[in-house]
Order: structure tokens, then C-alpha cells, then sequence
């Protein structure tokens, strides 16, 4: 059985790392997670460690481009703001962030999160972010054209805000497959994969 491997080999981060909320326009923003990537299987776990380090960038009030690296790929993508509360202590934010992701050696996904954030004051945020993501695996195992795959999941983090220019994201998110090719599956059939980030934000 041949593996899509959306999974917890370090290669493919589903975490939001980021606010519900843009930059302002020409605001720069690098951010960073250690993490943990844990797939629940039967009464057992594995887990493994895993990182992320990107940076983000504001093209216009609306607008924000976003890349990273991860431990063995990489994603960019644009960040577009839908709704933003006039205050950043109070009201809700939400934005969609599109995004292409690459997995070494051989994976491509599309993934759409969409970010929902509640201000709770002083510039903090609670931030809920469900997605899907399409993935395609271009094997040489017998195949001559790419596999598809299908995942859900979620994430939710509190964006601690420390000063002006550092805030704190702890975030849990989750994935889990939804649909595969006919005759293959990947390691998150049935199952649930979970990444638990220790986030930081700093904005220059």
C-alpha cells in the first residue's frame, strides 16, 4: 500500500502560526514554532519534533503575503483580511489564507485555512482556523500520474501579545484524511494527526 504521507514524518505543517488580523501595509513579521507531531494510532501515539520558520509581509491594508520553511518543505501563500474590527482589543477578525505547500521529495498540496479571531483585549487573540487541503503526490511507484488526496482539520491558538514588537502563539492543531485515490491511502486514514506549536511572533 503506497503512503500519501501528509503525516507526521516532519514534512507537512498544518499550523496557523499567525492572527486572524494582517499587517499593516509594509510591516514585516517573522515568526517561528518548535513543535511536536503527534499521530494517534489504536491505543498509541508517535511523536516526533518538527519546526517552522517564516515571515510574513503587508502588501496593502487587505493584503499579506506569507512563506515559510518547514523540516522537510515549504508553503507560501497570500493572506487576505475579509473582515477587521476598527479596534485590535475588541470585535473579530477573519481572514482566508490560500496557500501552496511542497513536501520533499515528491508531494504539492492546496491548502485553504480560514482564520476567525476573537480580540480579547490588550491585543491578544484567540484564533480558530479550520482548513482543507488537497494533495498530490507524484510517485514513481508504478503510477504515471499524481495522486490525490483530501484532508480536514483544524487549529486554535491564543496569541499572547508581551510588547510591541513580541507576541507568544501556543496553538493544537488537527488533520485527518477525507478522501484518497482508489488503492492508496495515506498514514492519516482513519486516524487523527495533531501538532502541537509553541509560537513566536515578532513584529520589526
Amino acid at each position: 500500500m503506497l503512503c500519501g504521507c501528509l503525516t507526521l514524518t516532519g514534512c507537512y505543517s498544518f499550523s496557523t502560526l499567525g492572527r486572524a488580523r494582517i499587517l499593516a501595509p509594509h510591516q514585516v513579521e517573522i515568526f517561528g514554532a518548535p513543535a511536536a507531531a503527534i499521530q494517534v494510532v489504536s491505543n498509541a501515539a508517535t511523536v516526533r519534533p518538527v519546526g517552522d520558520l517564516g515571515v510574513r509581509y503587508g502588501l496593502s491594508d487587505r493584503w499579506e503575503l506569507d512563506g515559510r520553511v518547514n523540516t522537510l518543505g515549504a508553503t507560501v501563500g497570500p493572506r487576505l483580511q475579509l473582515i477587521r474590527s476598527a479596534d485590535p482589543s475588541n470585535g473579530f477578525d477573519l481572514l482566508v489564507a490560500p496557500a501552496l505547500a511542497y513536501t520533499y521529495p515528491d508531494k504539492f498540496a492546496l491548502e485553504l485555512p480560514l482564520l476567525l479571531g476573537w480580540n480579547v483585549g490588550k491585543g491578544d487573540q484567540i484564533v480558530l482556523a479550520p482548513r482543507l487541503v488537497y494533495q498530490a503526490r507524484f510517485s514513481d511507484e508504478g503510477v504515471s500520474y499524481p495522486l490525490s488526496y483530501v484532508f480536514g482539520g483544524a487549529s486554535i491558538g491564543f496569541a499572547w501579545k508581551l510588547s510591541r514588537h513580541w507576541t507568544l502563539l501556543p496553538e493544537v492543531s488537527f488533520l485527518t484524511q477525507l478522501y484518497s485515490q482508489p488503492g492508496f491511502s495515506s498514514n492519516l486514514e482513519g486516524t487523527l494527526g495533531i501538532q502541537a506549536s509553541a509560537g513566536v511572533l515578532f513584529d520589526l
